[in-house]
């Protein structure tokens, strides 16, 4: 029998937070949304408080302050950072493994004994502490339903972080109580619909008749009860090829000039174009869109969009800042204020299959070395070492970052300094 582990990092990016500023141990301390708008993390002494998850900050900002809570900004550079070294300790532990967030990943052993596993968990968790700084709960069990469930009990199981539902005994003790609305792929649809048939934990579910189950919630739940049964129906997933790729923010403040507007979607364009050459992609398709503000009082707001297609399959930046500029020109208003704008690249292809055509000789070499010298001096230096003049320089509407901390692992200008 093969073992799931499922590897959870806990309060993620408080947890990030903590790495480079131990004061904040112990402590209560929350991240904000973009533009600093709502509760994106919190640290369970900020949740002890009675701070909520996706509480406005305007709401809770006295709470905040009477309870000398640490406050930041998003710093998804440093997060996104952190993430990727967590994942590379665990690509080299585990023989198969699938990132499921950007703070779990579940991990497959074919072989091992029980005791074995357990083992290899627990030397996980010390070396991603040790290595990382990132505190995490893992679950192990039969299927990754059950690993999902035995990753929530090693929350709560601060002194070892780790849980087992490996045996049969143990899934009867602990799915007797685990109520059904907290089991992985239950919906609140789903939820309700069970619990009208009296069905309020995961061992009553996994004791459901399979065909009744299937008749009432279709083949997902059947495949509910059959992972509570300890009988695995969901394989590790293999990461697809994205079928569109976006980039878009909401703005620090209003913007009403062509210019500004202009401005940001060339930067979400070079963003978006990035992730295509990462991907080994061409888009075919451009989607612009922006959100007008035609009631700000009352906080109205309309979207606006324009699809055209490209001539030729592409991911050069340049090429792609041309058409976007070209579709915002013909959606701007003047005199109205938009609140954000966005790209969506659209009929994605591989890069290897795109050639030549008729009156078209296919990308131009010297330009995809051009891009890939790039991305490659901003993945090495910062991320905007190199940008595009459209993007403007030091523009006035990008979104609130007013507490960030400094991006300690991907900026030159802002790696820690150490006092000896």
């Amino acid at each position: 029998m093969g073992y799931f582990i499922l590897v959870d990092c806990n309060n993620f990016f408080v947890s990030c937070e903590r790495v480079f500023n131990p004061k904040l141990e112990k402590k209560p301390v929350i991240v904000l949304s973009n533009n600093d708008g709502c509760v994106v993390a919190r640290s369970q002494e900020a949740k002890q408080i009675g701070i909520g998850m996706c509480e406005p900050y305007f709401k809770i900002k006295d709470l905040c302050e009477r309870h000398k809570v640490f406050v930041y900004s998003s710093n998804y550079q440093l997060y996104g950072d952190f993430s990727a070294r967590v994942m590379d300790i665990l690509k080299g532990m585990a023989p198969e493994i699938q990132i499921y967030s950007i703070d779990e990943a579940f991990l497959y052993y074919e072989t091992g004994t029980e005791e074995e596993i357990f083992e290899r968990a627990v030397e996980i968790r010390k070396m991603i502490k040790k290595w990382i700084g990132i505190p995490t709960s893992l679950g192990i069990a039969p299927t990754k339903t059950l690993a999902k469930v035995a990753g929530s009990l090693a929350k709560k199981d601060l002194l070892q972080g780790v849980f087992s539902l490996s045996s049969k005994v143990s899934q009867e003790k602990i799915l007797h109580d685990f109520p059904i609305g907290e089991v992985w792929g239950v919906g609140r649809k789903s939820q309700v619909k069970l619990q009208s048939l009296g069905v309020y934990t995961a061992k009553q579910c996994r004791e459901m008749d399979p065909i009744f189950i299937r008749k009432q919630l279709g083949v997902g739940g059947e495949r509910i009860l059959w992972e509570l049964r300890g009988v695995s129906c969901l394989a590790l997933e293999e990461v697809e090829s994205s079928k569109s790729i976006t980039c878009s923010r909401s703005f620090g403040s209003y913007v009403t000039e062509l210019t500004d507007l202009s401005e940001a979607l060339a930067t979400y364009v070079s963003k978006a174009a990035h992730k295509l050459r990462e991907q080994g992609l061409c888009t075919k398709t451009l989607c612009v869109y922006a959100e007008e503000m035609f009631d700000k009082e009352m906080g109205g707001r309309r979207s606006v969009s324009e699809i055209i297609p490209l001539p030729f399959p592409t991911n050069d930046t340049p090429e792609i800042i041309h058409a976007a500029k070209a579709c915002l020109k013909k959606m701007f208003r003047p005199n109205v204020q938009y609140k954000k704008c966005g790209v969506v690249f659209l009929d994605l292809v591989p890069e290897s299959s795109v050639g030549a055509e008729l009156f078209w000789k296919g990308l131009d070499p010297k330009r995809r070395k051009l891009a890939k010298l790039i991305d490659e001096l901003n993945s090495s230096k910062r991320k905007d070492a190199i940008f595009y003049g459209a993007t403007g320089i030091n523009p006035h509407w990008k979104m609130r970052s007013e507490k960030r901390s400094p991006r300690f692992t991907t900026s030159w200008d802002e790696i820690a300094v150490v006092k000896a």
